[in-house]
């Protein structure tokens, strides 16, 4: 499989995690309805995988045992490969209003549901590695690179936002894409990885969706309301 990679030190995915969390507790707080349950929680398993991610910096970094570093690593790939492309088409499918357009996702989600559980074989069968690869943790799994794979994630994780009858969700899909190839171009340049960044302005976009359904908009200051316009902010 290919390297998977996350933020510029404990510290860092530390402070993330906090803020994260936070975001994710206030995105469960505005749930109004069942079916926008599985979106809610996402700001929180954004913050616990950047907490399995402190503790895999410091268990290579000698501050705390091996073993601490294996378990937090083996959980963080468990998020990272199995539960978000399943639980991601999951989310979005949910809170699809239109019924058309949710049959268009249930293939997409089946297709999570697909690359989950090979991924999760995969993660089983292991090898597992972790390394300190400069500014980001490079996890690696298995000893076989899968292109064909790895484009089956993106589809079931991103193509049902793209269909989404809501335009933040469409926004969120778009933004998506762009995040993971910038980000991945600085992976492979060698410079550094933020992906504790796109998680915090995924888990921003997602509270932001709930608090308008729940009728609890954010009141934000003028000028980031125009930066913010494409989202319906107010």
């Amino acid at each position: 499989m290919s390297p998977i990679v996350m933020c510029l030190s404990g510290e860092v995915d530390l402070f993330a995690a906090f803020v994260i969390g936070a975001i994710g507790v206030d995105a469960l707080r505005h749930v109004s309805r069942r079916r926008q349950l599985a979106l809610a929680v996402i700001p929180l398993m954004f913050a616990f995988h950047q907490l399995m991610d402190a503790g895999v910096w410091w268990s290579l970094s000698g501050r705390l045992p091996e073993l601490v570093g294996s378990v937090s690593a083996w959980l963080y790939l468990a998020i990272a490969l199995v539960i978000v492309p399943i639980l991601v088409p999951l989310a979005v499918r949910s809170v699809e209003p239109n019924r058309q357009r949710r049959r268009w996702m249930t293939p997409f989600l089946a297709l999570g549901v697909v690359v989950g559980i090979i991924l999760g074989v995969v993660l089983v069968a292991g090898p597992v590695r972790a390394s300190i690869g400069g500014h980001f943790i490079d996890y690696r799994v298995g000893n076989t690179y899968s292109d064909p794979l790895g484009a089956l994630y993106i589809a079931a994780v991103a193509v049902p936002l793209l269909m989404s009858t809501d335009r933040r969700l469409v926004w969120l899909g778009g933004v998506n894409l762009v995040i993971v190839s910038g980000l991945a171009w600085l992976l492979v340049t060698g410079l550094v990885s933020l992906w504790c960044a796109a998680a915090a302005v995924q888990s921003v976009v997602i509270a932001h969706y709930l608090r308008t359904e729940s009728g609890d908009r954010w009141k934000f200051p003028g000028r980031l309301r125009s930066l913010l316009a494409p989202l319906g902010a107010r």
